[in-house]
């Protein structure tokens, strides 16, 4: 994901202050879970807690993310976009996209436009041009005047970037063949709103990814097979001269979503496998997990270190804290990698899990835990530390350790005060005071830290039957709060948990034939019939547990 210099920008302050105000704002971390409860309709038990929930202020910190997501593509206001971080904006955004999508899936019957055009506006606030948006656009924050590594990127070409022939394939396009840090999380973002909202509107786009990534690791890149691919290989690098893990297992994970969603065999055809090969064989420590980066070509303007061992290409890139030969270490990357590599290879994550707590974390107190990026050098604490942190706590709720992903949530959010909004529609944290780009990041990563649906799981597609059952499919979404919403194929029933903090009406679709809600166990008055199978129900004021249903 990056490379030297690596610039740094929460400061050890951030550390300082989460040891000494953890324990004094412990009130700040979560409020009441959802209320759930149980009743018969027609004789069928529905029990709510059987069915996942948000929280109130999960939907509140999604009410955040949506105001600073739904304004025109090349406004930032409320970002805090520094100078020194333009280089992880990209990053805000993929993440930010998962973490909203494992939200939608919790409340799956729920599919009004107040969530899909937030996934939507992502995709497109993603794929913002230079052209068009100079140097607001992603393009430009991202890949053109890059704040990290070696510059002139857009030169590059492989294998000889000084003298390019016809022999040398060039790898420094925006949208690839290199830059897998930006493809990949784009069309796993196009991917992940086609699995959620089922409309093919990014089809096109992230097929042509498919193909184009098969090209680069299949083939040497001059329409010659290659099992190695261009970089001789088997992955794709982030900057054009250098290969992450972490950034390879989001097209690796795209690929078994797309074999899901469309019944393909990408993954079948072994396309991954040398790559896999050559991570377990080329980028792991002594301890098996995953290390930085592992260089496929000499940087333009590199310059070995005076006093070190020699820098090899290709090679492992050195450490320089340690100078002694060692690779360089970045626990951030070992985190995301777990993440969305389980899919696809859940014996690596289940055995390196634990190794990774051991050698990557800090025990702050009972109640926190401290991720750090390096155990060459754990006196620091930076960006890449902070990052390390954020990816471990979704990687502890995916390992279903509840008690670590507390102890870093805690350590995370305990420094800063929950701030609503004045019509109490929205909350996020308020970190102003150590680093003002961190406050979107600590909105989206509550839902990425405690939404009740793993990453994994998304790598799974729907049933066929799915976009059959009814649904929400639009409402007065400004005045309700959706906590559950989801049809029982099995009960034939929707469960609907809401509170209604002004009067709004609900529209209902694809029920066979009239349904009827019941509260309590008892029939409300009569869903209205809107056209076709869309029925709308209006409620005043009030919190809500209803089930609907045809039965009866």
């Amino acid at each position: 994901m990056s490379s030297s210099p690596r610039p740094s920008k929460f400061l050890f302050a951030a550390f300082v202050m989460t040891l000494v105000f953890g324990a004094a704002t412990f009130g700040n971390l979560p409020g009441p879970v959802t209320s759930t409860g149980s009743q018969v309709v027609n004789g069928v038990v529905f029990n709510f807690a059987d069915y996942p929930s948000l929280t109130h202020e999960q939907v509140a910190a999604f009410n955040y993310v949506r105001g600073l997501v739904n304004q025109p593509l090349e406004r930032w206001d409320g970002w805090n976009i520094g100078s020194g971080v333009y280089y992880l904006v990209h990053y805000q955004l993929a993440f930010m996209s998962y973490a909203i999508e494992r939200m939608f899936e919790v409340t799956s019957g729920y599919r009004t436009s107040y969530y899909s055009d937030v996934a939507y506006n992502l995709v497109k606030k993603m794929n913002t041009t230079e052209a068009e948006y100079t140097n607001a656009s992603i393009e430009s924050m991202e890949w053109t005047r890059p704040v990290i590594g070696y510059s002139n990127w857009t030169q590059y070409y492989y294998p000889d970037p000084i003298h390019p022939d016809a022999n040398d394939v060039y790898t420094g396009g925006f949208r690839g063949p290199a830059n897998i840090m930006w493809t990949g999380h784009y069309a796993l973002m196009e991917l992940l709103y086609e699995r959620n909202f089922h409309n093919s509107t990014f089809y096109d786009e992230y097929s042509w990814y498919m193909q184009d990534w098969n090209n680069s690791l299949t083939t040497d890149g001059l329409g010659h097979p290659r099992a190695s691919g261009i970089w001789e290989c088997g992955l794709i690098p982030c900057q054009p001269y250098a290969i992450w893990v972490q950034c390879n297992t989001i097209p690796l994970y795209f690929t078994e979503l797309y074999d899901n969603l469309h019944g393909t065999d990408w993954m079948e055809t072994g396309m991954w496998d040398y790559g896999l090969n050559f991570i377990e064989a080329n980028m792991t420590d002594q301890y098996g997990l995953y290390t930085d980066e592992y260089f496929v070509q000499e940087p333009m303007g590199f310059h070995q270190l005076g006093d070190g061992p020699v820098q090899e290409f290709p090679g492992k890139r050195l450490d320089p804290y340690v100078n002694d030969g060692r690779p360089l270490l970045e626990g951030y990357g070992v985190a995301w990698s777990l993440l969305f590599i389980e899919y696809t290879e859940p014996n690596v994550t289940a055995e390196d899990y634990p190794v990774f707590l051991e050698h990557y974390s800090k025990d702050i107190s009972a109640d926190q835990l401290c991720m750090i990026d390096t155990y060459h050098n754990p006196g620091k604490f930076d960006t890449y530390d902070m990052l390390c942190n954020l990816y471990a706590v979704a990687l502890a709720q995916q390992m279903g350790d509840l008690v670590t992903r507390d102890r870093i949530a805690n350590f995370i959010y305990s420094p800063y005060n929950k701030v609503w909004s004045a019509d109490g529609r929205s909350m996020h944290w308020d970190t102003t005071a150590v680093e003002p780009f961190l406050q979107s990041s600590l909105a989206y990563g509550w839902l990425w830290a405690t939404v009740p649906v793993s990453v994994k799981a998304l790598a799974d597609a729907r049933p066929a039957d799915f976009w059959n059952y009814p649904y929400i499919s639009s409402a007065d979404d400004d005045n309700i709060w959706i906590y559950q919403a989801q049809w029982d194929p099995i009960k034939q029933g929707f469960v609907l948990n809401v509170r209604v903090d002004k009067t709004a009406t609900l529209t209902f679709s694809n029920f066979a034939s009239e349904p009827t809600a019941y509260s309590g166990g008892y029939p409300l008055p009569p869903l209205t019939p809107v056209g076709g199978s869309d029925y709308a129900l209006t409620l005043s004021p009030g919190t809500y547990q209803l089930v609907l249903t045809t039965g009866g």
